[in-house]
């Protein structure tokens, strides 16, 4: 790990930047280069990555969401390609999948997906099955359902800052999250009640609450960003591995969480810490084109 000498907080030991301050580490602050171009070379799927895509298939039969992502995460590296039927198909039992999870007690690991969407970058895996989500949750009776729902519609619209990579992009993710998620809170009154502490409408409103806050604030950066840099900053980080920035936006999204149940004093410092996390991932974005004029 490094240690910030900034703020003290330990990164990862291949990180250019502190994942909570954005700043940069001391062997890390020569000008930020163009993204390298990837060479591309042409693969012809072996008879073991035609495998490893069935078994994926198979997997996702038996709910192991994570290991069927694994499974066509390596199908594709060995040089599977994915053609439309294939790829409904994958999105099918994604959706499929989730959605069976929603009855079920415990949380269902996602773990794999964000990096899968990177590896169809002719595909848009994460918003996809977002929609799918949307329109399978307007057909949920229950309260619990509706919930589970919401919380896995958060969860990959978080996953998407590790895979989109242009803040424009950002903006309309945070803008479907605010569609979605209200018209669950219009409606979740009228299910079928559950057994909780808050309210489940309470949590709904937290959600939209956290979504304009994080696209107020991915807004103001836009504005106050020239176009070129912001291309620029588009392409750097699609060469760069985008998993911090989603760690970044969970920890805020966490915080912003704590605001249903602290009292006076917890909601200020949930709200700071918050807007902390926040304010790190957007530092941390546009580091590179600060660097790259300086």
């Amino acid at each position: 790990m490094k240690t910030c000498p900034t703020c003290g907080y330990d990164s990862p030991d291949d990180s250019e930047f502190c994942m909570r301050c954005g700043a940069y580490f001391p062997d890390s602050r020569g000008q930020p280069s163009e993204p390298a171009a990837v060479p591309q070379v042409e693969q012809k799927p072996t008879e073991g990555a035609e495998r490893a895509m069935e078994q994926g298939f198979q997997e996702m039969t038996g709910d192991d969401f994570a290991g069927a992502v694994a499974r066509w995460s390596e199908a594709i590296k060995a040089g599977m390609e994915v053609d439309d039927a294939t790829y409904e198909r994958m999105l099918s039992e994604c959706v499929g999948a989730i959605m069976r999870s929603v009855s079920k007690q415990g949380v269902q690991s996602r773990t794999g997906v964000g990096d899968l969407a990177v590896l169809l970058d002719d595909r848009d895996l994460v918003t996809d099955i977002l929609s799918g989500l949307d329109s399978r949750a307007e057909h949920l009776g229950f309260q619990r359902e509706l919930m589970n729902t919401a919380n896995e519609y958060m969860f990959l619209s978080i996953e998407s800052f590790s895979v989109y990579t242009d803040l424009n992009d950002l903006i309309v993710i945070c803008d479907e999250a605010i569609r979605v998620f209200t018209g669950m809170a219009d409606r979740v009154e009228s299910l079928e009640p559950v057994e909780s502490k808050y309210d489940p409408k309470t949590f709904l409103l937290n959600y939209i609450q956290f979504f304009q806050v994080l696209r107020d604030r991915l807004q103001v950066a836009i504005d106050r960003t020239p176009a070129s840099e912001l291309e620029f900053l588009s392409d750097y980080w699609a060469d760069k591995s985008g998993a911090r920035f989603s760690d970044m936006i969970m920890g805020a999204s966490n915080m912003n969480a704590q605001l249903i149940a602290a009292g006076w004093l917890g909601n200020k410092l949930a709200t700071k810490t918050r807007d902390m996390q926040i304010d790190a991932f957007l530092t941390t974005y546009l580091a590179p084109a600060k660097q790259k004029s300086s």
